[in-house]
């Protein structure tokens, strides 16, 4: 479950809430998460962030250092924190999840919105 819509200030931080519901208890070993950023709906995802054992933070131009897992496997939350927004930033967000033994991937899609000024 996300907040579809996310309106945050440029130079501010915005936390991308992702939850997720299962039948089944988190496995670490077994669990699987990814993070995707895309400009606009139909232009191509970049992964930046997945969860394969361990939260893998990946190292790209775009988020420089900025991102911050803010999750709680325990409570199904793969939340994650975006430092410093930058214009640039705006746009889609995709998480999506796989909790073996469950078959089926559940996922939720994020449009940030960075502004200069105005109503937040």
């Amino acid at each position: 479950m996300v907040q579809p819509y996310v309106v945050k200030l440029n130079g501010t931080s915005a936390k991308l809430t992702c939850t997720f519901n299962s039948c089944y208890e988190v496995n670490e070993k077994r669990f699987f998460l990814n993070w995707t950023y895309s400009e606009c709906e139909d232009c191509p995802h970049d992964l930046f962030v997945q969860f394969r054992r361990k939260v893998l933070i990946h190292k790209n131009e775009r988020f420089s250092g900025r991102v911050e897992w803010s999750g709680n496997l325990v409570k199904n939350d793969v939340s994650l924190t975006i430092h410093d927004i930058q214009l640039s930033d705006e746009g889609f967000y995709n998480c999506s999840v796989l909790n073996p033994p469950g078959r089926h991937s559940g996922w939720g899609l994020i449009y940030l919105r960075v502004v200069t000024e105005g109503i937040v």
